[in-house]
């Protein structure tokens, strides 16, 4: 295969893996609204939530009661219709579409011909950008770097995070430090106190 029957092959499948890339980022995003809707007035609705159980607790009278009960349904009701609902039907929007591009005769045909692990939009696009660039003269060479690239990839992800877990742990050792110096400067005065 010359260069360009290569790079017109690797076209033809970007072509066929783009609609389900789009969708798929579609579907991703929506899926990211939905964990912010989950968020939004969580605290506010537990507070009123927690004030109702105390107040029933405490009988600080029905008034008071039902206001914190009203409260927070209202504000799960607001919730729910305004952002949960509206996203998880963008959810399934996303999730029907996807299924119909993942269906597709066109991809389907084009997904037989080439490996699995890389037949997706941003790995063709890669192993495209490769061949074009002159980095790869053949597919074979093309997906070997690719590969490489994924694992170099995966190896700095797993650096960051271990970078990441050992801050952490520093952060909380010298909180712990701090903590415990100033647990001994405070024994120490009680013993001082003690004395006098």
């Amino acid at each position: 295969m010359t260069k360009e029957q290569l790079l017109e092959f690797l076209k033809s499948k970007r072509n066929a893996t783009a609609g389900v890339a789009a969708v798929q980022q579609a579907l991703k995003v929506d899926q990211e609204k939905l964990e912010r809707a989950k968020k939004i007035f969580h605290k506010t609705i537990i507070t009123f939530a927690v004030f109702t159980v105390l107040t029933l607790l405490f009988q600080s009278g029905a008034g008071a009661v039902s206001t914190c009960a009203v409260i927070a349904i209202g504000l799960y009701a607001l919730k729910y219709f305004l952002y949960i609902s509206p996203a998880n039907e963008a959810i399934k929007k996303d999730q029907v579409a996807l299924q119909q591009e993942l269906n597709d005769p066109f991809y389907q045909q084009e997904a037989k011909e080439f490996p699995e692990k890389f037949y997706n939009y941003w790995d063709v696009l890669r192993l495209w950008k490769l061949v074009n660039e002159n980095r790869a003269r053949d597919l074979q060479e093309a997906f070997n770097i690719l590969e490489t690239q994924h694992f170099q990839e995966d190896q700095l992800a797993a650096q960051e995070e271990i970078k990441s877990l050992q801050e952490d742990i520093a952060a909380s050792t010298h909180s712990a430090a701090v903590n415990s110096g100033i647990a001994a400067v405070s024994s120490t005065i009680s013993a001082f106190n003690s004395r006098k």
